[in-house]
């Protein structure tokens, strides 16, 4: 158990302090009943030993006493002698079942273990025989909120608030409650009755603070319940009791214009912007007030702009940098919303050349959305740049000036210029900008950083690692550094590596990463070894990201009596409201994306293995020299992965040394030994795929709008023989995005496979399928009796643009699958693919394809396929690129 988990449990303890008169057993006598509180005291004050000294006198003299065997029960939970503690508390229930403290005790362990539906059953148990203990339903009140169990919740409140009309928590509590289920001017009710109470008397003045935020919490619900005007009329009332004087403003601005008053709302929102005018929400706010919209727009680049707009945009923003000359942001928006050539390179050259005079590193980092690929404005944007560059080298100074500019500035012009031209594509380029750059100030850790990006999209993990090495070197202190230095090794596979220089500036060697909650690196890590076939240990690396997040749910426990005890009811909400969506987080859908696909790869491994050992034993249309090099990559890769696993293990060890000597004396308990360090459990399940199942409906209930969950969710349902669950999957995923690659091989396989006849379904699952298949390829613009093949045409046809790289290597693999006769027309399809065209990602695919093992295996096309992808991603070592990328030795003298 953490030591959160411990803390709530002891401060529920506190907080519900059992006593002896509730039991419906014979009283103790005076000094057992003396010791039975002593036991109470000491479980509150932390004091197990004593507190189970005490308990055994007690059952010296009366050992069926059922409440003192529950409390002993209790502190032993405490001491994490969990099975006997379960044992003694039931035995307790077992000798006076009519005991609340017994029920109550139960839950309470029940809670510790996060068995919160158990925790709840128990209590009701104890109020069945005491149903006005306010400890004990308040106790459930929390695990009702916690659980999300609205009604219950709501019922539990209503009946505190009924017995315990004068404490203000139940008051607020409950208009919470009624709050979440959507009970608004019921809420607003309950928080004005209260308010009346408040009449004649000095609390408002005592605490102003706490005053003021239950004034705005009822306007909060005013706005939740749809009454925009009531809202705005209630902030216009309480103006002066209110103690935030900047959020009460920026409330009434943005009711102002719900309610369409658009000129005060743009005094109120100028009004703010003289106090911060670097807040992007607030110049939302005033752009939708110029515009006379309901709705502020913060991303304009991707947002249509009329003439009409552009021109009030661009003359507000000429009044606001004329007020604010210092505003970044007054200056960097004008950026998003123009889409006039001219205006636009103006607005560019008053940003950005200050900042490459000044050497700002991250400015392309702000720009970048500017050069995002279709963006109108990506070539102006090099050309602008190209041509700052060039005036530079030329005169020393920037296009139509004649002032002289410092060196410097020719160099950071260069890495805006190569930063440019990376996310182009154009990694020569961007190389040849960085390399004069270097040669310009070799001490600038900057600038290796940036080449280390540039590698890194060029697809060498390994030169991108080791450039970022050579910046991390130049100053060792550096924790942005290290951080990035650990994750590019990672990248690159050299996880020893990784662990030592994360280890750097982390206790314990590295080993307390896990107990920090350090999401980005056990992902990375998993990344690792799901890449390198370690399935065990990336399962145990996505499984820690799993616990995290049950430890972030757990972690709101604590808040349900403290929000509401501060009067932070707003914000109490919105963490209530984030728990809810805590599961559709990125990190955890990329942590349980990767458990399923890790058992769909541990399931589909005896087949590849097959393959594999059937192409090994064919030659596989490699030389003998070739096999030989492929069998000794293979050993090579094997012992580095045994040689990890012993590093691993003596770090653990010795990790484990130092904890047991240098602890502190009589210190914290020790953390219990961990039985699968390496995962081999997890990989080794009996039923892998219904594993995977569990973690895909929680996908599915929080993240439905993920592309990749969809597409997964249909494979794994396919993989299960669940022809519906597929369906469904797959029709979600055509809505959200028919024309991927991804969705398209999901659709085609999903009609090979159950409307060739290639399994068998029931009537009913058949007449299901037949009718939504026919709605796909009607979608398509296929008849209804159509095949998978032409539904696989259709879709090439349709594919255009920047996609069409990625439909034709779809196309190919589909084809594979369903006419493998065609499989040389495939090939040829592959070869002839325009790689000009084509994303690294695809051309690695287009790659695995033809390679032993792979849909369209074939040496002599792989191998044509390689010498011709090198020649567009030089610097890849998958296609035998990437020679020649070492750093070179550090500078003399530094």
């Amino acid at each position: 158990r953490t030591r959160g988990e411990r803390r709530s449990l002891r401060r529920s303890a506190a907080r519900t302090a059992p006593e002896d008169e509730h039991s419906m057993a014979p009283p103790l006598p005076a000094k057992e009943a003396t010791l039975f509180k002593a036991i109470v005291k000491h479980y509150e004050l932390k004091s197990y030993k004593k507190g189970l000294r005490a308990a055994d006198q007690v059952l010296k003299k009366f050992p069926e006493h059922g409440e003192t065997i529950a409390m002993k029960g209790l502190l032993l939970n405490c001491m994490e002698k969990k099975e006997e503690a379960y044992d003694l508390v039931r035995k307790g229930i077992k000798l006076d079942i009519k005991s609340q403290v017994c029920w109550h005790v139960y839950g309470l362990l029940y809670r510790s273990d996060r068995e919160y539906a158990q925790a709840i059953k128990c209590y009701r148990g104890a109020l069945r025989h005491e149903p006005d203990n306010v400890k004990i339903l308040r106790d459930l009140s929390m695990l009702q909120i916690q659980l999300r169990l609205l009604p219950g919740f709501l019922e539990t409140r209503q009946k505190l608030l009924t017995m315990k009309p004068t404490n203000r928590m139940h008051w607020f509590t409950f208009a919470v409650a009624l709050h979440l289920v959507g009970r608004y001017d019921e809420a607003v009710g309950v928080v004005e009755a209260y308010e009346r109470t408040l009449e004649g008397s000095d609390e408002p003045s005592k605490e102003p603070y706490e005053y003021s935020e239950m004034l705005l919490y009822k306007n909060t619900l005013y706005e939740e319940a749809g009454q925009p005007q009531k809202a705005l009329d209630d902030l216009d009332a309480i103006k002066e009791k209110v103690a935030d004087r900047t959020g009460w403003r920026e409330r009434r601005a943005a009711l102002l214009l719900a309610v369409g008053r658009h000129g005060e709302a743009g005094e109120e929102y100028l009004a703010l912007l003289k106090r911060n005018p670097e807040h992007f929400g607030w110049h939302a706010g005033l752009q939708a007030a110029e515009l006379q919209t309901a709705t502020p727009t913060e991303r304009w680049l991707s947002a249509e702009v009329t003439a009409e707009a552009e021109a009030t945009l661009a003359a507000l923003y000429g009044k606001l940098q004329k007020a604010y000359p210092k505003s970044q942001a007054c200056m960097r928006l004008p950026l998003d919303f123009t889409r006039s050539p001219p205006a636009f390179a103006a607005a560019l050259d008053a940003y950005a050349r200050s900042y490459v005079r000044k050497g700002v590193p991250s400015l392309f980092a702000d720009l970048k959305p500017l050069c995002a690929e279709g963006a109108w404005s990506r070539v102006l944007f090099g050309e602008i740049v190209a041509g700052w560059v060039g005036a530079l080298e030329a005169t020393g100074a920037f296009p139509d000036t004649c002032e002289k500019e410092p060196p410097s500035t020719l160099m950071w012009a260069r890495v805006l210029l190569a930063q440019y031209y990376d996310s182009c594509g154009d990694t020569a380029a961007a190389l040849s900008q960085l390399d004069m750059a270097i040669g310009h100030t070799p001490t600038c850790l900057d600038l290796y950083l940036f080449k280390a990006r540039v590698y890194k999209h060029a697809g060498h993990a390994s030169a991108a690692a080791r450039w970022m090495e050579e910046a991390r070197k130049m100053d060792l202190a550096d924790r942005y550094l290290n951080t990035k230095a650990t994750r590019y090794l990672l990248r690159a596979d050299c996880v020893p590596e990784a662990e030592a220089t994360i280890a750097l500036f982390t206790k314990d060697g590295g080993s307390t990463l896990h107990e920090m909650q350090c999401v980005w690196f056990e992902l990375e890590l998993a990344a690792s070894y799901l890449r390198t076939g370690d399935y065990g240990r990336a399962l145990k690396n996505f499984a820690h990201v799993e616990q995290h997040f049950a430890d972030i749910g757990e972690d709101q426990f604590d808040f349900h009596t403290y929000c509401v005890r501060k009067m932070t009811l707003r914000e109490y909400v919105k963490m209530v409201r984030f728990e809810d969506t805590l599961h559709g987080h990125a990190f955890y859908v990329t942590a349980a994306c990767g458990i399923v696909d890790t058992y769909l790869r541990i399931v589909a491994k005896p087949a590849r293995d097959a393959a594999a050992a059937a192409a090994e034993e064919a030659g596989g249309g490699l030389s003998v020299q070739e096999r030989k090099k492929a069998e000794s990559k293979r050993r090579k890769a094997e012992a580095k992965a045994k040689a990890e696993a012993e590093a691993q293990a003596k770090r653990d060890a010795d990790a484990k040394g130092k904890d047991g000597k240098g602890g502190k004396k009589g210190g914290g308990k020790e953390k219990p030994p961990d039985d699968d360090p390496y995962g081999e459990a997890l990989a080794s399940v009996e039923a892998p795929l219904a594993k995977a199942a569990g973690y895909m409906r929680t996908l599915l209930l929080h993240a439905p709008a993920e592309l990749r969950v969809q597409v997964l969710a249909c494979q794994l349902a396919m993989a299960r023989s669940k022809p519906l669950l597929a369906l469904r999957a797959l029709r979600k995923a055509l809505s959200l995005g028919a024309a991927d690659a991804q969705v398209h091989r999901s659709a085609a396989r999903f009609l090979h496979l159950y409307r060739a006849g290639g399994a068998a379904l029931a009537p009913a699952v058949a007449t299901v399928v037949e009718r939504h298949s026919a709605q796909i390829l009607a979608a398509a613009g296929l008849p209804t009796g159509a095949t998978a093949e032409a539904y696989n045409d259709a879709f090439l046809a349709r594919a255009g643009g920047g996609a069409a790289a990625a439909a034709v290597v779809a196309h190919a693999e589909v084809r594979a699958l369903v006419a493998p006769a065609q499989a040389a027309a495939a090939r040829e399809a592959l070869a002839s693919l325009d790689l000009q065209q084509a994303s690294l990602a695809v051309c690695k695919e287009a790659l695995a394809l033809l390679e032993p093992g792979g849909a369209l295996a074939d040496a002599a096309a792989a191998a044509a396929f390689r010498q011709k992808a090198v020649a567009r991603f030089p610097h890849a070592p998958a296609f035998g690129g990437g020679s020649g990328d070492e750093p070179p030795p550090p500078p003399s003298g530094e």
